[in-house]
C-alpha cells in the first residue's frame, strides 16, 4: 500500500474520530459557530442548512486532503514517532485555521469574535485529529508499531 493511500485511510479514521468529538460538543450546544462543518460552509458563503455539504467537505478534506498531505510531509517533520508527527501536523493545521480559516469565515483571528475559548477548543480538536492520524498511519506502516518511526531502507 502506498504512503498516500495509508495517509488517506488514516485521515479517514482521524476524521471519523474528530467528527464524533464534534457531535458530542454539538450536542451540548456549546458554540455552534465553531463546528468545522459550519466554518466550511461560511467559507463558501453557503447557509448552515446545507449541513450535508459541510459534512461531505469535512470528510473529503480530512481524509483525502490532510491525510495525503500528512503522508507526504510526515518523514520531514523530524519527530521520533508517527504519533508525534501527527500531533505536530495537528498543531500546524490549528495555526492555519486560526490565522487563515477563522478570519476568512468572519470569526476573526483565533476565533475570538465567537469565544475566548475558541482557540483552545480548536487546538484540542486538531491535536486529537493529528494524534489519531499519526497513530493510525503508523499502524499501517510496515513496522505495525505506531509508537516507533518507520525509516525506509
Amino acid at each position: 500500500m502506498s504512503d498516500v493511500i495509508k495517509g488517506t485511510v488514516a485521515g479517514g479514521v482521524a476524521t471519523a474520530v474528530l467528527s464524533a468529538m464534534m457531535l458530542l460538543i454539538g450536542a451540548t450546544g456549546f458554540e455552534p459557530q465553531l463546528e468545522l462543518t459550519r466554518l466550511l460552509l461560511a467559507l463558501l458563503d453557503e447557509p448552515p442548512s446545507l449541513f450535508a455539504l459541510g459534512w461531505t467537505l469535512h470528510f473529503v478534506i480530512g481524509s483525502l486532503g490532510f491525510g495525503a498531505l500528512f503522508a507526504y510531509i510526515e518523514p520531514r517533520l523530524g519527530a521520533d514517532t508517527h504519533t508525534k508527527s501527527g500531533i505536530l501536523f495537528g498543531v500546524a493545521a490549528w495555526l492555519v485555521m486560526m490565522l487563515v480559516i477563522m478570519p476568512a469565515a468572519g470569526l476573526g483571528y483565533f476565533g475570538f469574535q465567537v469565544s475566548h475559548l475558541a482557540p483552545i477548543i480548536m487546538l484540542v480538536q486538531q491535536v486529537l485529529y493529528g494524534a489519531v492520524l499519526g497513530w493510525f498511519y503508523g499502524k499501517l506502516s510496515p513496522t505495525h508499531n505506531p509508537f516507533t518511526k518507520h525509516h525506509p531502507a
